[in-house]
């Protein structure tokens, strides 16, 4: 079934490729002026992809031996620890910097940010003593279906997502800059990306680098938007009247049960039979996320109906920087394991991920911030997130 979503995926990818092509074809037929049709701004999506991958296949054909560059274990084990922090923050740097451009009314500090990365980064390390506390009472993943299920939505969800939400309660106590609903989702994910880094560290070493891709474009965007949930929450009960409690327990019940449900078809021995079940709740986790960040952009106290987001900016920067990412990882690879081990790497990974790149992009950059119309696609998930506060009810709440 896995191989079978993939190449369904990967068929509509070639679909929508074949489209673009043609599409590309009619402009150039119908173009008058032809010195026009050929600048870099009307196929800078292709060409700096295009010259990505070649410089990464490039790279691992003439430049990397067959065999390891390292002759030594203890050579092998430095690089491959300095790489793995290096790759991990990398892909939290993307992230952050997505995320911080979407705040375009009162654009947060970057010394704000870096606080609450570092603090994500600290608290991920309590999981341990409250996962060891669990371990103690007896409540351990057993392989049982029912247990397991249990364990995910408890023992991971709720453990991880208390752990992910100490950095903004922090940055709200103390910083005093949590001022619009979307600082609310932005200082969640950056405290989200803080967690993710460490995990990032630890995966990326123990897979010799071959999670770099499936940690960068999965693991990092989930834990964002289970925070975000949180975050989505926090606003609500923070600038609405009435059920704030509600608001508050409930979100937090709903980000650990999304981040249980996804772990828990990817841990348990039964349900990874249908683990692409994780992987379809992945995809509309990501249309989840897109619309609370539209919610709380487009209620911002501060709005200003002159200012937009630049989408097409957004789209070319995901879908540029996600490619480094993955022929980085294959780079990694090769210097790792040889020439012949990166390159079936880097073509199995561009068969898997090279659609989830375009869909990413594409997915994180359609905003309607002063029109209050959704994309068809996006009207499901506008209707079952509770709305967001409108303008005079958060100046309210701002002069109480």
């Amino acid at each position: 079934m896995g191989n079978l979503i993939f190449i369904i995926f990967n068929l509509i990818g070639g679909y929508l490729l074949f489209k673009f092509f043609q599409f590309k074809f009619v402009q150039f037929t119908t173009e008058v002026d032809k010195p026009e049709f050929w600048k870099f701004e009307k196929h800078k999506y292709i060409l700096s992809v295009s010259a990505m991958v070649i410089l990464g296949l490039s790279a691992i054909k003439f430049f990397l031996p067959n065999t390891s560059l390292f002759t030594t274990n203890n050579a092998l084990s430095d690089f491959q620890l300095w790489a793995s922090i290096a790759m991990s923050f990398s892909i939290s740097a993307i992230w952050a910097y997505y995320v911080r451009s979407l705040d375009i009314y009162e654009r947060e500090r970057w010394v704000n940010i870096l606080i609450v990365f570092i603090l994500g980064c600290l608290t991920t390390f309590l999981v341990f003593p409250i996962s060891g506390f669990l371990n103690e009472a007896g409540f351990v993943m057993t392989g049982a279906f029912i247990n397991d299920f249990f364990y995910c939505f408890i023992g991971i969800g709720m453990v991880e997502e208390f752990v992910k939400l100490i950095p903004l309660l922090i940055i709200m106590r103390f910083r005093k800059v949590v001022n619009e609903p979307f600082d609310f989702i932005l200082y969640a994910s950056v405290s989200a990306l803080g967690f993710a880094f460490i995990e990032n560290v630890l995966y990326i070493n123990r897979s010799d680098f071959e999670a770099i891709n499936g940690r960068s474009l999965m693991a990092g965007v989930a834990h964002m938007t289970f925070s975000s949930v949180i975050g989505y929450s926090i606003m609500l009960s923070t600038f609405k009247k009435s059920r704030k409690l509600y608001y508050l327990f409930g979100g937090f019940i709903l980000a650990s049960a999304m981040h249980g449900f996804y772990d828990f078809w990817l841990i348990n021995p039964t349900a990874q039979q249908v683990y692409e079940l994780s992987f379809i709740f992945y995809l509309a986790s990501v249309h989840f996320w897109f619309t609370m960040k539209n919610k709380a952009i487009r209620s911002s106290y501060f709005h200003d109906s002159r200012v937009e987001i630049d989408n097409d900016k957004l789209r070319y920067y995901l879908i540029l920087w996600l490619t480094i990412i993955l022929m980085s990882s294959g780079v990694l690879v090769g210097i790792h394991s040889g020439r012949d081990v990166a390159y079936q790497f880097l073509m199995s990974e561009l068969y898997s991920y090279g659609f989830l790149i375009y869909y990413l992009g594409f997915s994180f950059s359609k905003f309607t911030i002063n029109e209050r119309v959704q994309a068809i696609c996006q009207v499901p998930f506008d209707v079952v997130i509770p709305k967001e506060p409108s303008r005079e009810t958060i100046a309210k709440a701002r002069e109480n």
